[in-house]
């Protein structure tokens, strides 16, 4: 089907079958231009026809169809089908003078003369649905232009009559009269613009009520469903905004939440602004439960912003529900961010409100309901897991809902990176009510901790509760005199328990002038509480030194993969101990950036490298011997500098390994074992020995490495054998070095360390040479084959049968070749081989090629 065929059906006066097939095109390809034309032209012929059977209402409905009608671009086809829309407008309405005569008398602002006109062809019938347009414009014209002189009961008697006629909606008309409601309504409280609004019916905004304008200045003009959405805000109507707005306009739901929120947020500003605190927090209350229930937005936060900024002080207190009708759940992702604000960084809006929460908890009674806050706490947390007080503020919230559990695990964490810090012990000693020794112990670490008694008073007074508890009264008195000592030397008064306190042990006195040894005895009790879930790591005392301060230092090591320095002064045990000594620690580590290789690699985008730091929390004496946690090795030594007395040795493993020579002097060749641990100099693994011990040499060969060689050839006269292992291990043994006289092609077996020459060649020391019986087909194999001599003739090699009979005669074969291995001359002259034939022969390799070294002549 194509457009000829509807002009072809036209031409043949089938005016309704080219109509029902242009409108199926029309349906197929609705943006096609010429089949916009052809539909047209359709319609034209429909519409006349229609008029010719006087059938005046069919011939409207057609006439509407064709003006829908929009074309892309004008030209002379669409120019005439334009001007007959228009020619055909009167044609179909008897009555198209008569309204039009209104509409003019309208527009030149005969307002109630065109109104009268109106009025008789409502009495006479002739006002047809086709006259609803024109006859809502003249309503709007007359309103607008008479609004400050018509009563209420005459307007709202207009809108009525303007809601009630049939024209095309949503449309301009249509909008204009929603933006007269609702201005009108602005300052008349007896118009309910919202029940208007739902009559007007929302699904009828066009796309130009959703969005901003610019007027001829180019200042912004709000749309118009920002403006109906604040009225009704501002109104305080109570609306289902979901199912009565939301639902039937195409905006973000945030975007139109926000339509309705921002005004109030700024009724709440203007009320704080001008003092009107009792309808502030009123208007608070009002706001949350009309709109909290809508989840978040920008505005919502903004509003919560100014609850956090108003409720202070006396209202504190008001925070705490205001937060959670607002719903907690309600935070955006941007209200965790910290906000930077010139030059200076500010806590996030949830943050903020979590803290002011806390601090109005301590006015709450002990059934308040406070669960609520731990999901904020867990995502605060979560996002800044540095934030001490955040962890520490959520344990005691689980101290006060008894959840004591939940709160030593927090506080387990807190002293891994913060156990140098008084106030974290004084804290985790509250989680036990019952245990009085863990509570002491707790209470004594924190004194040990702080210097400045300033900070100290609260705890001594609990420790003094606690020491008396457990009939430690001596104790006691001494924690409760130096409290009031240091009071006095302040002038601070003292608090109330302290005489209820001092009366129960005033009279006792154990001969002591301090706790100290008390805290010794007590302090191991909490920290093991504290680190139990850490088990123990046995270190041994690689070394112990001062630095340029005087400061003594530990170096601990396991050997494989800790090694860490820490002060000698922090465990009495460590600063005891000898060099050798094991001992347990328990170790926080941690994990830091490896800067160097993460330079080195950044070319990899997010790969991280890591270091561990450790951090030696608990320490205690074991009883295993010096160095035993230390692996164990084996070594010989390779060479001794004299001139500086240091060793050379090659370990079991390949490892060259240097250190000072020992009491029993050692020399090239003798074998030691000692204990062994890896540390990094200058980003070199290098290996440290220690508790070094010289062995026998068939004490220890058997953790060499042992190897099986073939011997590929002999020197008598220098008195060396030469060996292969495979094509990079080969060398000599001297007559000297061993008893044992092989012969080409024995296999020995030999023990062996390697080491890199400084030009990167791998060198053998041969430790343990014995002969042996077996056997290895990749160094020695037996074969048959062809034997082919070869003979070097002016500068060439020449195969026998290349050579004349004459050079045959008087030639001596060089050298021959059984398939790709080797026969030397004097194989050859041994066994009499003067001509290429079939031979048996034995072949070894001799680390570059194979090479026969026994020939049998067959066949």
């Amino acid at each position: 089907m194509t457009t000829s065929q509807v002009y072809a059906l036209r031409k043949a006066g089938k005016i309704e079958e080219a109509y029902d097939y242009s409108f199926q095109l029309y349906k197929l390809s609705p943006t096609d231009e010429n089949v916009k034309k052809a539909y047209s032209w359709t319609l034209i012929d429909i519409c006349k026809k229609k008029i010719s059977e006087n059938r005046f209402d069919e011939a409207q409905v057609f006439h509407q169809q064709l003006s829908a009608i929009e074309f892309s671009w004008q030209d002379d086809f669409v120019e005439t089908i334009k001007k007959q829309i228009i020619y055909l407008k009167p044609k179909i309405d008897p009555h198209f003078s008569i309204i039009h005569q209104a509409d003019q008398l309208s527009k030149t602002g005969e307002h109630q003369q065109a109104l009268t006109l109106i009025s008789s062809m409502i009495s006479a019938g002739q006002l047809a649905t086709l006259h609803h347009e024109s006859y809502g414009w003249i309503i709007y014209r007359c309103i607008k232009a008479n609004e400050s002189n018509l009563s209420s009961v005459e307007i709202r008697t207009f809108l009525r009559d303007y809601m009630q006629l049939a024209n095309e909606r949503p449309s301009l008309l249509h909008s204009m009269f929603l933006n007269f409601a609702l201005n009108y309504s602005k300052n008349h409280p007896d118009f309910n613009f919202y029940n208007f609004f739902l009559l007007w019916n929302p699904k009828n905004l066009r796309l130009d009520d959703l969005y901003d304008n610019r007027n001829k200045e180019g200042s912004t003009i709000p749309s118009l469903i920002s403006r109906i959405c604040r009225e009704i805000a501002i109104s305080n109507v109570a609306v289902e905004i979901d199912e009565a707005i939301i639902r039937h306009i195409a905006l973000p739901r945030e975007q139109i939440l926000d339509f309705f929120r921002e005004p109030v947020f700024w009724t709440l500003y203007n009320a704080h602004k001008e003092n009107r605190f009792s309808d502030l927090w009123k208007m608070f209350e009002e706001y949350c439960a009309r709109y909290a229930k809508y989840g978040k937005s920008k505005w919502h936060s903004d509003i919560l912003s100014l609850a956090e900024r108003f409720m202070k002080e006396n209202d504190e207190w008001r925070f705490w529900e205001f937060l959670q009708n607002w719903d907690p759940q309600c935070f955006m992702d941007g209200d965790w961010q910290e906000v930077a604000r010139d030059g200076n960084t500010y806590k996030s809006l949830a943050i903020k409100s979590i803290k002011k929460t806390f601090d109005i908890i301590k006015t709450k009674g002990q059934d308040t309901d406070i669960t609520w806050l731990f999901p904020l706490y867990e995502k605060a947390i979560t996002l800044d897991a540095a934030d001490e007080w955040l962890r520490r503020e959520k344990a005691l919230l689980h101290m006060r809902c008894k959840q004591i559990d939940a709160a030593i695990g927090i506080y387990r964490e807190l002293v891994l990176e913060l156990g140098d810090k008084h106030y974290i012990w004084q804290e985790f000693s509250s989680c036990f009510a019952t245990d009085t020794r863990i509570k002491i112990g707790m209470l004594s670490k924190a004194l040990s901790l702080e210097k400045n008694e300033d900070f100290l008073g609260e705890i001594r007074i609990d420790l003094a509760r606690h020491l008396i508890r457990e009939n430690l009264p001596g104790n006691a008195i001494i924690e409760l005199e130096t409290y009031k000592k240091h009071r006095e030397l302040k002038g601070w008064r003292l608090s109330a328990d302290f005489e209820s306190l001092y009366e129960k042990c005033r009279s006792s006195q154990n001969g002591f002038t301090n706790n100290k040894s008390l805290y010794r005895e007590y302090i191991p009790l909490a920290e093991n509480f504290a680190y139990s879930h850490i088990a123990w790591t046995d270190l041994v005392v690689i070394n112990k030194w001062k630095d340029e301060k005087g400061r003594e230092k530990a170096a601990l090591s396991n050997g494989q993969s800790i090694h860490f320095t820490t002060g000698a002064h922090r465990f009495i045990i460590l600063r005891e101990a000898e060099r050798g000594e094991v001992l347990k620690f328990r170790l926080h580590i941690q994990e830091t950036d490896d800067e160097d290789l993460n330079y080195e690699y950044s070319w990899l985008g997010d790969v991280k490298f890591k270091n561990h730091k450790y951090i030696p929390l608990m320490a205690e004496r074991t009883d295993k011997t010096p160095w035993s946690i230390l692996e164990t090795t084996f070594a010989v030594v390779d060479y001794v500098n004299k001139e500086r007395n240091i060793i050379h040795a090659l370990t079991h493993t390949n490892k060259e390994v240097f250190f000072p020579q020992t009491k029993e002097p050692l020399e090239a060749g003798s074998f030691i074992k000692a204990r062994f641990y890896t540390k990094k100099v200058k980003e070199e693994n290098r290996i440290e020995l220690q508790d070094i011990q010289q062995v026998q040499k068939q004490e220890i060969i058997q953790h060499f490495q042992h190897k099986l060689a073939i011997i590929d050839s002999i020197n008598d006269q220098k008195q060396v054998f030469h060996f292969v292992i495979n094509q990079s291990l080969q060398g000599v043994i001297r007559y000297v070095e061993t008893d044992i006289r092989p012969q080409e092609g024995d296999f020995i077996r030999l023990s062996y360390v390697t080491r890199t020459d400084k030009d990167k060649k791998l060198r053998l020391r041969i430790l343990h040479v014995t002969p042996t019986d077996e056997k290895n087909n990749a160094l020695k194999k037996n074969l048959t084959g062809n034997l082919k001599l070869k003979f070097k003739l002016r500068g060439q090699t020449f195969e026998m049968t290349e050579l004349d009979n004459d050079e045959f005669e008087h030639a001596k074969a060089d050298f021959a070749f059984v398939g790709d291995y080797y026969v030397p001359r004097y194989l050859l002259d041994k066994h009499n081989i003067t001509s290429d034939c079939s031979v048996k022969a034995t072949a070894i390799y001799s680390g570059e090629k194979w090479k026969i070294i026994y020939l049998e002549k067959i066949g």
